[in-house]
C-alpha cells in the first residue's frame, strides 16, 4: 500500500470504529468477544485465584450476604470460584454462568471438589432466563479501569430483568480514585522534550508538533510496574462513587467528574494513578491501591510533564470518559491558576 493512503486509510478505520461502538447494542458485543478472547486465557484465572485480597474478601462478603434461601446467579463464573463460596450457604438455587466454554473446567472443578448444588449454564447473560426471579446477582466484572469488563451494561440489564425489588448485586458500591503521585527514581519516565541526557537536550520537541504521529493509542497512559510508586501527594480522595443497587441505567453514572485537591506531602507530580474501591457492606471492602497489598489488577498511570509540588498547593482534576469501558478514550486535565495541562485521548 502506499504510503500517501496510510494517514487517510487509518483516520477512517478509526472513525468507523467510533461509529461502530456509538451503537449499545455493538459496544455490547464488541465487549462480549473482548471477555470471552481474555478469559480464555489460562493464565487470568491463575492470575485471579492467587489474588489474596480479591478471593478473601469475596469469600467474607458471600459467607456474609448469600442467604439459605436466595436464588443465586454468578455472573461470569469463570473458575466457579465464587460460586463454591455461594453454594457453602446452601442457596435455595444457584446458578454459575459464563459464555465463555471455559465453563466447562468450572464444571470439573465443582465435581472434583464435590460440590452438586451448582447449576452450569454456558449462556451469554442477556439470554440467561431462569425460572424464578433473582434474590442476588454475584459477580466480579471488575477491570484494570473498573468498567472495562461492562460492568453497567451487563449488571444493569440482568437486574432490570430478573433482580427482585428487595433483592440485591454484590459487590454493588464501588469508588473510583484519580491520585497524584510520586513514582520512585528508577520508574520516572519524562516527557521527551524534558529529558536532557549526557548534554543531549530534547526541548525542541515541547512545542514541535513533528513526534505527534508517533504517539501510540497507550501514549498518554500507561499501567505501571508495581512497587514503582514511592507515596500519594495528596490523602487519597474518590472522584466517583456509585451503587449498582440504586441505580437503573449505566447513565447514572456521570461521564464528566471534578475533584479539587490539596497537597499534603512535598515531591514531583509524575502523573495520576487510577485505582478503585469495592464495598460489599460495612464491613467488608478492599481497594487496588498501588501502595497496598498487590492485586492481580494493574493500575494506569496519565502521564503529567513534572512539576514539583509543596504542602498547601491546591488543583482541580477534571476526569472526562467519553467511552467508560475504554480509559484510552478518557482525558484528564489539572489546573491550579497556572495554564493547565490535559493528557489522554483528546491531548493535544
Amino acid at each position: 500500500m502506499p504510503l500517501s493512503l496510510v494517514g487517510p486509510l487509518r483516520f477512517t478505520l478509526r472513525r468507523v470504529k467510533a461509529l461502530l461502538k456509538s451503537n449499545r447494542l455493538v459496544r455490547n458485543l464488541i465487549a462480549d468477544i473482548d471477555n470471552t478472547d481474555e478469559f480464555g486465557d489460562l493464565y487470568e484465572h491463575e492470575q485471579m485465584i492467587a489474588d489474596t485480597v480479591r478471593v478473601d474478601a469475596y469469600r467474607a462478603a458471600i459467607a456474609r450476604l448469600v442467604h439459605a434461601q436466595d436464588m443465586v446467579v454468578d455472573l461470569g463464573t469463570g473458575t466457579g470460584i465464587l460460586a463454591q463460596f455461594a453454594a457453602r450457604n446452601r442457596p435455595r438455587k444457584l446458578y454459575a454462568i459464563d459464555h465463555s466454554p471455559f465453563i466447562e473446567v468450572a464444571q470439573r472443578i465443582a465435581e472434583h471438589n464435590g460440590v452438586t448444588n451448582i447449576v452450569f449454564v454456558r449462556v451469554n447473560s442477556r439470554g440467561f432466563h431462569p425460572e424464578e426471579q433473582l434474590d442476588v446477582i454475584l459477580h466480579e466484572q471488575l477491570g484494570d479501569d473498573l468498567f472495562d469488563e461492562n460492568m453497567l451494561e451487563n449488571l444493569l440489564e440482568l437486574k432490570k430483568r430478573l433482580l427482585k425489588p428487595s433483592g440485591r448485586i454484590v459487590p454493588g458500591k464501588f469508588e473510583l480514585y484519580l491520585e497524584p503521585v510520586c513514582l520512585r527514581a528508577a520508574y520516572k519516565v519524562p516527557f521527551i522534550w524534558e529529558q536532557s541526557v549526557h548534554g543531549i537536550d530534547f526541548s525542541c520537541l515541547k512545542e514541535s508538533g513533528e513526534v505527534d504521529r508517533y504517539k501510540r493509542t497507550a501514549y498518554a497512559s500507561r499501567y505501571l510496574r508495581w512497587g514503582s510508586v514511592d507515596y500519594f501527594l495528596c490523602e487519597p480522595t474518590p472522584i466517583l462513587s456509585f451503587d449498582l443497587n440504586a441505580m437503573t441505567d449505566s447513565s447514572e453514572v456521570a461521564r464528566t467528574v471534578e475533584a479539587r485537591r490539596t497537597v499534603i506531602r512535598s515531591g514531583a507530580l509524575d502523573g495520576l494513578c487510577l485505582y478503585f474501591r469495592v464495598i460489599f457492606d460495612e464491613q467488608v471492602s478492599f481497594d487496588t491501591s498501588p501502595l497496598h497489598v498487590p492485586t492481580h489488577w494493574a493500575n494506569r498511570l496519565f502521564r503529567l510533564p513534572k512539576r514539583e509540588c509543596r504542602p498547601g498547593d491546591v488543583f482541580s482534576v477534571h476526569l472526562t470518559m467519553e467511552d467508560l469501558i475504554d480509559a484510552y478514550s478518557w482525558t484528564v486535565e489539572i489546573s491550579e491558576g497556572k495554564p493547565s495541562f490535559r493528557t489522554g485521548s483528546q491531548a493535544g
